[in-house]
């Protein structure tokens, strides 16, 4: 069963490490980053903690620790009925967890709820899509795409 804890912004970095290890398609493919080169695990962890920290400037965001078994499998973040940054460690996607872990989101967000993906990450699109979101709008000049919760 996946539970959820509300967490202070100090506890995501090793949570968004250990959530980005052993899934190099997630880096290679679906990370994007606004550097030159290959991407790497260590710029997709620092790009990743970067955006949630430029993003908590101007926003009040939520943080949450996403647990199985007592133990910590990924976490997200949100503001305002938006889900702004999430991952499970690759481990733990099985359907069970990541069914488990959408109903805790819909339970901290409440209805409706939003969340903006890169375009090319088809991956998370398509499983956010079974659980219920829907394709709102696709932004091909920022190359994104808009998903909502009804």
């Amino acid at each position: 069963m996946i539970t959820i804890k509300k967490i202070s912004k100090t506890e995501i970095p090793p949570l968004v490490e250990m959530s980005y290890l052993g899934d190099n398609e997630l880096i290679e493919k679906y990370h994007p980053l606004c550097l030159e080169g290959k991407p790497t695990m260590e710029l997709a962890i620092i790009d990743t903690l970067h955006k949630i920290h430029e993003a908590s400037k101007e926003l009040k965001l939520n943080y949450y620790k996403v647990i199985f078994q007592k133990k910590p499998i990924g976490y997200f973040v949100t503001f305002d009925n938006f889900l702004f940054s999430f991952c499970i460690n690759k481990k733990y996607r099985t359907k069970e967890n990541l069914i488990g872990w959408f109903n805790q989101v819909k339970k901290a967000l409440g209805e409706p709820f939003q969340c903006v993906l890169h375009s090319n990450n088809t991956r998370t699109i398509d499983h956010l899509i079974r659980q219920g979101m829907i394709r709102y709008k696709d932004n091909e000049e920022e190359k994104v795409t808009t998903l909502v919760y009804y």
